[in-house]
Order: C-alpha cells, then structure tokens, then sequence
C-alpha cells in the first residue's frame, strides 16, 4: 500500500514494514530494532495519536534521538515484536487514574497549580505549570500533564465525589 505522504516529494517518510523489521529486547532492557540488515538501539518510540489511535503512525528514534521512520500500524509486526512495542508504549504512555481530588491550590506568582489526588496507584502530588495543560475537550474525560511531563486521567469528572468536582471545578 502507498500512503499519501510518499508520494510528496518534499516529505522524506521512512516506513518500517512489518515485514521487514523485528523488534528485540535485549537482557539489559534496550530495545534494539532489526531492519534493512542493520540493528538499530531504540531510544523511544512514540505515538502520533496518543488518545484517538494509539497503536497506529509509531515513530521510533534511535538512541541519539534521530528519527528512524514510522510503523503505520503495529499489527503489521510480529507478536513478538508486537509485545515489545506495546511494552515500551504502555511504560512510556502510563496515565494514572485520578480517583478523588484532595486538594488544588494556586501558587504564588507563577499561577501554577499543586493538585493532591487519590490515583489507582495511590497518593499523588503534582504541579501543573498553566490550564494549557489540562486537556477537557473530551468532557467528562479529563488530562492533565504535570510540569514534568507526566499524564493524570479524570476518567469522568461528572462520576467524581461531590467534594472533589467542587475542589476541581474552579480550576478546569
């Protein structure tokens, strides 16, 4: 199958095909990718359509950051490889589920925020630098991504307790 970037001349697209690539893990835990007879450190693989298709336009980047190209679709791969990747995306993409909110509060000066909140995984303590980094155009879904990058999910923020809609509201 061609896709439409490949027949833009300016767009210089690099296709991994399923075919022609395997994915291993090596015993200290890097990823090493074999294709076109070259093996490949993996630096990390990241998802182009995080939210709407997580499994499909994967970009990999060797572990000097170059991009190496893209997997259209990781069905196309093996189980093995397929396991791999999904591995390393379900690490890289680990989204904790917020349960409760305890407390929000502002922080002087910058406008930041320090939410406290109950999670699937427990306590959770973080600042997120503006309201650019909460994400609610898919209401009653809810994103937030901390100063460090880390990614929080209201499930449904209409399902939450009376009191941590109300600590959250003013703030969403």
């Amino acid at each position: 199958m061609t896709y439409a970037w490949e027949l833009e001349p300016d767009i210089d697209v690099r296709v991994i095909k399923g075919s022609e690539a395997k994915f291993l893990k090596m015993q200290d835990g890097q990823i090493v990718l074999v294709w076109n007879e070259e093996a490949i450190a993996v630096g990390k693989i990241l998802r182009t359509l995080p939210i709407s298709d997580p499994w499909r336009y994967l970009i990999v980047y060797d572990t000097d950051g170059n991009e190496v190209g893209i997997i259209v679709d990781i069905k196309e791969l093996d189980t093995a490889s397929q396991e791999i990747v999904r591995e390393e995306l379900e690490r890289r993409y680990h989204i904790p589920k917020i349960l409760r909110i305890l407390k929000v509060e502002r922080l002087p000066q910058t406008g930041y925020t320090r939410w406290q909140v109950e999670t699937d995984e427990g306590f959770k303590e973080f600042v997120i630098p503006g309201s650019e980094h909460i994400y609610t155009s898919r209401y009653p879904r809810i994103f937030l991504v901390d100063e460090e990058g880390n990614r929080y999910e209201i499930t449904n923020f209409e399902r939450l307790d009376t009191r941590s809609k109300r600590i959250a509201i003013q703030y969403l």
